[in-house]
Parts: C-alpha cells; sequence; structure tokens
C-alpha cells in the first residue's frame, strides 16, 4: 500500500520541491500551507508520516501545535521537523513534543528520503509478531524489542524510537554505554554528546513521571551511562 506523507510549509516553493521529489519515490504526498488546514485534513484522514516546518507565516509555533496534535490521535506517527530554526532550545522542545527527528535547514533531498525510509522501518517493526528473544526484562523495566513498547512496574513508557533504542542499548551493555555506543544507537550520523545527554534528560524524565524514586540511569563521567537499579 502506498504511504502517505504530508508536508506542511508555508513556503509553497520549498514545499513544491519536497512534494516532488517525494511523490517520484512513490510516496503519495499532501501539501498544506498551515496549521488549520493541515489540522481540517487530518480529522479526516492521518498520514503515514508528517514533515513540519515550525514558523507557519504568522504562526510562529503552528508546527509545534500540529505535532503535539498529532501525539494526541497517534503516538505511534512518525514526525519529522524540518526548519530553519536550529537552536538548541527549539530542537528539545521539538523532542519533547514526541517528534521522531529533527533536521535544520537546507537538507538535501537524498538525506531526507533515507530519513523518511529509516523512520518507515523502524515503524514497521512494530507489526512484528514477538518471540522471546524480543522482550527484554530489568526488575520492574519490560521491554518488547518487536514492537518497540516499555513498560515500567507494569506501566505503558510513551517513548519515541531513539529513546527506546538508546534504552535498549543501556540494558545491553552491562558495564555501561559509552558515548559512542548511543550515538550509533541512534541511526543518525554524526551525533554530539549533548545531543545524547539531551535523549537521557527525557528518559529519565519519563520514568519519573511513573516512578519518582526512579535512578536508574546512572552517569559515567567523560564515558557515557549505566543502567544500574538496586
Amino acid at each position: 500500500m502506498t504511504k502517505t506523507i504530508a508536508i506542511v510549509e508555508d513556503d509553497p516553493q520549498q514545499r513544491a520541491h519536497y512534494a516532488e521529489a517525494l511523490r517520484r519515490q512513490g510516496y503519495k504526498v499532501d501539501e498544506y500551507g498551515g496549521r488549520e488546514e493541515a489540522c481540517r485534513a487530518f480529522e479526516q484522514a492521518l498520514p503515514d508520516l508528517a514533515i513540519l516546518d515550525i514558523m507557519l507565516g504568522q504562526d510562529i509555533g503552528g508546527g509545534f501545535e500540529i505535532c503535539r496534535y498529532l501525539q494526541q490521535r497517534d503516538m505511534q506517527l512518525p514526525v519529522i521537523f524540518l526548519t530553519s530554526r536550529g537552536n538548541e532550545v527549539d530542537k528539545i522542545y521539538g523532542l519533547q513534543l514526541g517528534a521522531w527527528d529533527y533536521q535544520t535547514k537546507p537538507v538535501t533531498f537524498d538525506y531526507l528520503i533515507e530519513r523518511i525510509r529509516s523512520l518507515f522501518r523502524i515503524k514497521e517493526r512494530h507489526s512484528v509478531p514477538s518471540d522471546a528473544a524480543d522482550l527484554r526484562a530489568a526488575g520492574k523495566l519490560k521491554l518488547n524489542r518487536a514492537a518497540m513498547q516499555a513498560s515500567w512496574d507494569d506501566q505503558a513508557v510513551a517513548l519515541t524510537p531513539t529513546e527506546f533504542d538508546l534504552l535498549d542499548v543501556l540494558l545491553e551493555k552491562t558495564d555501561g554505554a559509552s558515548y559512542d555506543d548511543l550515538a550509533n544507537a541512534t541511526r543518525q550520523g554524526v551525533v554530539e554528546n549533548n545531543t545524547i545527554n539531551t535523549h537521557i534528560v527525557h528518559l529519565r524524565k519519563k520514568f519519573k513521571q511513573l516512578d519518582a524514586h526512579f535512578d536508574c540511569i546512572k552517569t559515567k563521567y567523560g564515558y557515557g551511562y549505566h543502567w544500574i537499579c538496586r
């Protein structure tokens, strides 16, 4: 079945260029110039993936609000922010909202298409039946690696794919996961240590929302992080 990608971008020329590149790859592409137009369409049917600019004309944070809306409708819907806003505050906020990826313009068509393919591959792992090798447990934590689902004390933990993969590596590396181990887990090429630190902050926050006493992700200064639960 042909996958549908929604592009929400206020610059009609940029929007058309990205849309045409994706159509050449066989995707169905829906184009929107603003938040209201996009959300009206999403009320009728959700796309398989959304590419969002943040500033949509005078709607300064319109892309953030669309992401929030989509995550409320379907937490497993991949969202990519594609924006000229490259400051760290925006990147952190976008990831906190549940975006699967955050790219700063300019981005080549080839790279964008590979990122989309990668996210669809990750999403497809959710539908693969689990077997014993896909299940991992550590104390109160349970991971279903095929479905990319995590639970803490039988409560679901809403993780992005990147957060899930980082957590999986933390459990795998019993002596501690280095920054290189964690960067490789993101499948995003060159990843700075500060980006890994930001993801770990999000992970800790999500577990603490379920358990105020959570303290299993330990910092190994100058090296990386270690999963230890007593």
